[in-house]
């Protein structure tokens, strides 16, 4: 059985579960015992909610009068403050109301999500576009081979891709189809920490095919790619092209390769 690491990252920071000592880019940052405590809880707890009783308990011992509410609430406003969060667009601690709070896992390195939780990060396969001449547009063998190299990518995704990394289901990816949303939205609809597109332009007989993988929340490219094919045989290039992008996708995110069931949107 996999331990949960010592030392956690997740964004700029890293803290050590043990000392409780936190760190940013490498520089050390103080941090108050209160604050530390409830970091400590949260990240080990990453992706499920930490009661407020449960926080309580660990901060005070049986015995110990404070105002619970008041003191929980301004020693969780510090950490934030130290870890540059906004309570209205968290980035690490969500709020849940009445109950408690959440330690968002999107920012955490795949391998330290998957020892530390029994979460996985989720990706959203979206559907990939399509440019081309005025004639190519009602072209239905035009739009299959699209369509088939996003169903190609899901295959063979699923086949190299590890156990801490899930694919959104299909249908829970077309609800959003047709909506202009940035990535950061689509993220949070969805649950997505990585967002996977692309387009597919044509000419003649030659297809040109570019993907992108992005992290959601901080809408930025983690990976991106162009592959030039000539369409002799569609088949032959949607597999060659989406292994090559299965490939890439588990390089990027840091994933060991392994045989693993995935359910995905495309």
């Amino acid at each position: 059985m996999e331990t949960a690491p010592q030392v956690v990252r997740f964004g700029p920071f890293e803290v050590n579960l043990l000392t409780g000592e936190l760190r940013k880019r490498g520089l050390r940052i103080a941090l108050q015992e209160q604050p530390r405590r409830i970091l400590s809880a949260l990240v080990e707890a990453a992706g499920e909610i930490v009661t407020r009783e449960d926080l309580c308990r660990r901060l005070w011992p049986n015995g110990t009068f404070v105002d619970f509410e008041h003191s929980l609430n301004a020693a969780v406003r510090r950490l934030r403050v130290t870890l540059g969060d906004d309570a209205d667009i968290p980035r690490f601690i969500e709020t849940i109301p009445r109950r408690g709070y959440r330690f968002l896992p999107l920012h955490m390195s795949a391998s330290t999500l998957a020892a530390t939780t029994r979460g996985r990060y989720r990706l959203a396969v979206l559907p990939f576009s399509f440019f081309a001449s005025e004639s190519d547009l009602a072209d239905a063998a035009a739009s299959m081979f699209v369509a088939g190299l996003v169903d190609e990518a899901i295959t063979q995704l699923a086949r190299v891709c590890s156990g801490s990394l899930a694919v959104i289901a299909r249908t829970s990816v077309l609800r959003l189809s047709g909506k202009e949303q940035s990535a950061a939205d689509v993220g949070r609809a969805l649950g997505a920490s990585y967002l996977l597109q692309g387009s597919v332009r044509r000419e003649a007989a030659r297809v040109r095919i570019t993907a992108q993988l992005i992290e959601s929340q901080e809408e930025t490219h983690i990976w991106a790619a162009t592959y030039d094919r000539t369409l002799t045989n569609a088949l032959t290039v949607q597999t060659e092209v989406a292994e090559a992008i299965a490939e890439a996708v588990v390089r990027a995110l840091g994933q060991e390769k392994t045989e693993y069931r995935m359910v995905v949107g495309s």
